[in-house]
């Protein structure tokens, strides 16, 4: 088979689950004797993923994110010219896909939509941090973005079949109008990092074993590390002066988190080791105790579940979508309500009663990882992959009576030239207001810039580690 994925990540510029996840499966797909086109923007410096086949377009820095490039058609001709492919799996939450549905037209390719970005939690990346503050200013982002979706329904309609990572998001779709099949599919995890033998202890050697609290994820605004700073600051580290926090990862958020740490008067017991490279993440995930999580807006949490395949308990917020996918209350680790009078004293419980109950710890941390292989390991999830690919390749046969090879040739670039003008409209929107919103003050600070020097810095292996006190 042929697969074309469509993503905002032909090259791994972002440690994202979404830029992670293209890379694997395209290797997995490789490795099972399929061959792979990726369509995606030109990444400009970083070189598409080593040998692999692609069809590029116009990549534009998104202003708040200058890393992550908007997709933009590149020539009339260039597009005109479509790799040939047997299926499209699309990965992106952009209007790109408006190219993968005239493909469809066009040529009977079936076409897949993996969601992969809750629009309504990542809808601040328009503004600044001081705008963000104002609830007004969140509803309303929250409420368009929701409307947003509502037309992502429209175009995935066009499609074979949505892909979900998490079982919460079927109603949620159903309910935005999404009609075609919807399957529910998670990440994969590869089991050449994380099913590796740990290396050494890489935390702090005054951190204590047992005591050890981790999280893992990009440092910005929607993973909420600020509520988890201060829940740690105001519910734990006064009950235990053992216990300490470590949050691993790099971000546009990453200076406001360690000012904050530093002015909880606990800042000795936080600990900043910066990013670390995928294949390192190992070690971290082995000496800990309980991964903490307090984020809600995951379509699915990846490092929830490397976590977890890594034994790991975790406590998370109940976000009603990837991570309560994932995270059994009371079986591989806690859920708490959020939003709730007491949900950050019985988050703090949760987390005491694990570092207390070793024979506890212990159970979830074997159940963590027998239910992550069973439903994470690579040939689970591309095998379900290639199953609903020749699904939706029926569905796409039933659906397309006559594709646009049977009409004139002008009628298919006329059908070409209208799904390009909506792709470049709404991207060119998207652009264009994160552009004025940056004219206006949401521009932030680059990971890391400017960040005042640390009281005490650890310097080892792959990446800068700073401890704040």
């Amino acid at each position: 088979m042929r697969v074309g994925i469509m993503t905002e990540y032909p090259s791994v510029a972002v440690q994202s689950g979404p830029a992670l996840h293209t890379r694997f499966l395209y290797e997995q797909m490789k490795g099972r004797g399929h061959s792979v086109v990726l369509m995606g923007p030109d990444t400009g410096g970083e070189s598409p993923i080593d040998a692999s086949e692609v069809q590029l377009y116009k990549g534009q820095p998104y202003p708040t994110h200058p890393k992550v490039k908007i997709p933009m058609p590149a020539k009339f001709g260039h597009m005109w010219d479509a790799p040939d492919v047997d299926v499209i799996h699309s990965q992106t939450n952009t209007h790109m896909v408006h190219y993968a549905v005239w493909m469809r037209r066009m040529k009977r390719v079936p076409v897949l939509n993996t969601h992969t970005v809750h629009l309504p939690t990542h809808s601040h990346f328009l503004i600044s941090d001081k705008l963000w503050q104002k609830p007004w200013v969140k509803s309303f982002l929250m409420s368009s973005a929701t409307k947003m979706e509502r037309n992502f329904a429209q175009l995935y309609n066009q499609g074979d079949c949505l892909i979900v990572q998490s079982k919460h998001f079927v109603d949620y779709w159903r309910e935005r109008g999404v009609t075609i099949p919807i399957e529910v599919v998670g990440r994969p995890i590869d089991p050449q990092k994380f099913s590796k033998a740990p290396g050494p202890d890489p935390f702090p050697r005054d951190f204590k074993r047992g005591k050890r609290l981790l999280v893992v994820c990009r440092h910005d605004r929607e993973k909420s590390l600020d509520h988890l700073i201060r829940l740690f600051a105001e519910h734990l580290a006064p009950e235990d002066e053992e216990i300490t926090l470590t949050l691993v990862g790099d971000g546009h958020d990453h200076i406001n988190l360690v000012n904050q740490a530093r002015a909880t008067g606990y800042g000795n017991r936080i600990h900043f080791p910066g990013e670390i490279t995928h294949g390192g993440l190992v070690d971290w995930y082995a000496h800990s105790d309980v991964f903490t999580y307090t984020s809600i807006s995951e379509t699915f949490g990846n490092v929830v579940n490397e976590a977890l395949w890594c034994s790991q308990p975790v406590v998370a917020l109940n976000d009603n979508m990837g991570v309560a996918h994932q995270v059994e209350d009371g079986v591989n680790g806690f859920l708490v309500e959020p939003n709730q009078p007491d949900t950050d004293v019985i988050f703090a419980r949760r987390v005491r009663q694990l570092l207390a109950d070793d024979a506890l710890r212990a159970r979830m941390a074997e159940t963590a990882a027998a239910n992550s292989r069973a439903s994470s390991h690579p040939d689970v999830v591309v095998s379900r992959f290639e199953k609903i690919y020749g699904e939706a390749k029926r569905h796409c046969d039933a659906t397309i009576t006559k594709p646009l090879t049977e009409h004139s040739v002008l009628r298919q670039k006329a059908a070409l030239a209208n799904h390009l003008s909506k792709w470049a409209w709404y991207n060119g929107l998207l652009l264009n207001i994160a552009r004025v919103a940056t004219g206006l003050g949401a521009a932030r600070k680059a990971p890391s810039e400017a960040l005042p020097a640390p009281q005490a810095t650890h310097q080892t292996g792959e990446a800068r580690r700073i401890t704040i006190s």
